[in-house]
């Protein structure tokens, strides 16, 4: 009897770890680039500004810091979960775009599916997978 219980222990020992594996769901690219000043070509060095996945950033997340060169990096957007998988239906109609605002600059709306499609496999375009892009330089004209 001790034997029997001993391998239920086991067997729901091993059948609960996968509850235990964190997993994680990307719902939005990780997005990287540089923000250039569109008469004087040079880069917006060591600003902060306003940046974010239209529709999916909240504005406690959107503050974002630019690198002396003008670059930066949005993170992605992610949920985590252990056991059940959250519905995904609420992020699948959101349109492919970021915002960006930048004081005494013009604000804009950029759409990175294009970027997205040229540099994301179809193999890696799900919730699963991290996926990273690259906009280039993107010029913003003042005020």
């Amino acid at each position: 009897m001790k034997k029997y219980i001993s391998f239920i222990c086991m067997v729901l020992s091993v059948l609960a770890l996968p509850a235990c594996t964190k997993n994680t769901l990307y719902f939005t690219p990780e997005v990287t680039g540089y923000i250039y000043d569109s008469k004087t070509h040079k880069p917006l060095s060591n600003q902060t500004g306003y940046m974010g996945f239209n529709g999916r950033t909240d504005s406690d997340n959107a503050k974002i810091n630019l690198k002396s060169d003008g670059s930066f990096t949005i993170p992605a957007i992610t949920a985590t979960y252990y056991f059940i998988r959250p519905d995904v239906k609420e992020y699948t109609n959101f349109p492919s775009e970021i915002f960006i605002s930048f004081k005494n600059y013009q604000p804009k709306i950029i759409d990175y599916s294009e970027a997205y499609s040229r540099q994301v496999s179809e193999g890696k375009s799900s919730f699963s997978h991290y996926k990273k892009i690259d906009l280039g330089k993107i010029y913003l004209d003042r005020e």
